[in-house]
């Protein structure tokens, strides 16, 4: 049997990892995705309707705004299916009709940036994970080479990197959709906005 000592250098190797999966914001190593890090929304940035400052709560105080919203930040449901819906509560509220519209935007905007909060932090875990496990391999081929003389401590050891390998593979298989979470969440907020300011008078 080979026991020549396993060289620290084929850590990569046994890895497994393309350069560019390794690759991070050097300001933000907990970020692993290729989407430039935004931390915060600004509803300014899509919403050219009345200022939504300060009406944070308002909106949860009316059932049928609150309704409207909750579908509205519900990915299973369609966008552009929610018009009628906003058309009928335009109308309803009558010389309201914009202060309605804008406390829908608020209560989504609210719900939505909420959303992609979360996934931010996920995706930091994501990365804080990812990390761990790599050192770890990286510990264990330290240990492959100190246990070179000993066949069943090494092959035990080698065990180990074949299974944390697998599982860092089968998580940067997910990184891609892990990534385009808070992406998905923006365009919905951008779909959002731009149905209920077309309502707008």
């Amino acid at each position: 049997m080979d026991r020549r000592p396993f060289p620290l250098a084929a850590a990569v190797l046994i890895i497994g990892l393309p350069a560019a999966a390794l690759a991070q914001d050097p300001k933000n190593p907990d970020w692993p995705c290729p989407q430039v890090l935004v931390p915060t929304l600004s509803a300014a940035s899509v919403w050219d309707g009345p200022p939504v400052e300060g009406l944070a709560d308002d909106w949860q105080r009316d059932p049928k705004i609150v309704a409207l919203v909750r579908r509205a930040a519900d990915d299973g449901v369609d966008p552009a299916s929610l018009e009628p819906d906003a058309q009928a509560l335009a109308a309803a509220a009558g010389e309201g009709k914009d202060r309605a519209l804008t406390l829908v935007f608020a209560g989504t905007f609210q719900t939505l940036d909420r959303q992609r909060s979360a996934a931010i932090a996920s995706i930091e875990r994501y990365a804080q994970n990812q990390r761990a496990l790599r050192d770890r391999i990286a510990g264990q081929l330290h240990q492959l080479d100190a246990a070179a003389g000993d066949a069943a401590r090494a092959q035990e050891i080698k065990s180990e990197i074949a299974w944390d390998r697998r599982v860092l593979d089968d998580r940067r298989r997910a990184q891609g959709a892990v990534c385009d979470q808070p992406v998905r969440i923006e365009r919905r907020l951008g779909d959002i906005a731009r149905l209920l300011s077309g309502l707008l008078s």
